[in-house]
């Protein structure tokens, strides 16, 4: 049996890609091109890779042993090479980094200039959302990489912890109305300190931007529910308020088993990391 190298490298692509669209594009070669190639791959192993349907394509059992098995050979290939100082780590190689946009703006310009230095040449394209839904595209095979808060443990992803923060009760250290709470309800950090509250507010604001809390608190026409390292990011005219519950958060890369198999991947992993270190 003889693979064309090509169509593993394909394969691997579309692997982590929710359509062979995506994958193509990504590959810069034409749709139909790499549905050949990938069937023409599955011809040579005698196995489907894919369960195919109208939202997409999924990886079978036989398709992710092989993926292991792909991973491993073409890293090996990639040995083969003699490398000189004009090699480029990426090449044409994209990856999806996803987090919380506020947890994005105090990690990845931090990450990206680490990066700058290992691999000039990386690629990234970011997804940003709740971590909740993070995690889940994560599992999916949409998302490469995530920082996540407080991720759910599940036995098919890898979750690292990076660090913690700190959620609590912030205020304006010169003027504030005690009387107005800015938060995002839907948080469950946001719940569980309202619920330990003493005295409530005449007013809760909700809003699902940090940013805006953020900005409204440090106006002083309020007090606003916020992540420590939210505040540390331009905010050092604020306090925490005595006395207010505090709620613990921590922070995890997440990814699935199979990533961090190469150069790019393993220096993606270790740029998110030197921001905590």
């Amino acid at each position: 049996m003889k693979l064309r190298i090509n169509d593993v490298i394909n394969f691997i692509a579309a692997s982590k890609s929710e359509t062979l669209t995506e994958a193509a594009r990504i590959l810069e070669i034409s749709q139909p091109a790499l549905s050949e190639s990938i069937k023409r791959l599955e011809t040579d192993l005698g196995q489907n890779l894919f369960y195919r349907s109208r939202q997409g394509i999924k990886l079978t059992s036989s398709g992710r042993e092989f993926l292991t098995k792909a991973n491993i050979a073409t890293e090996a290939l990639d040995d083969l090479k003699f490398k000189t100082e004009t090699d480029k780590i990426f090449g044409t190689k994209s990856l999806t980094i996803g987090c919380h946009p506020t947890v994005a703006q105090y990690t990845l310009p931090k990450a990206f200039k680490y990066l700058s230095k290992k691999a000039p040449d990386y690629k990234f394209s970011l997804i940003h959302g709740l971590s909740r839904d993070i995690q889940k595209q994560v599992q999916l095979g949409i998302i490469d990489l995530a920082i996540v808060i407080n991720p759910v443990q599940v036995p098919d992803l890898v979750i690292k912890k990076l660090g913690v923060d700190r959620v609590g009760i912030w205020k304006n250290s010169k003027k504030c109305n005690t009387e107005i709470l800015f938060c995002n309800h839907d948080l469950i950090q946001s719940q569980s300190i309202i619920k330990k509250l003493k005295l409530r507010p005449k007013q809760i604001i909700q809003t699902e931007s940090l940013e805006l809390i953020a900005e409204l608190t440090a106006s002083g026409l309020g007090m606003g529910i916020l992540p420590q390292r939210v505040v540390n990011l331009n905010h050092s005219h604020l306090e925490l308020v005595k006395e207010s519950p505090i709620y613990t958060d921590t922070i995890s890369l997440t990814y699935r088993p199979e990533f961090g198999k190469n150069t790019a991947e393993a220096l993606s992993i270790k740029s998110i990391k030197s921001v905590f270190d």
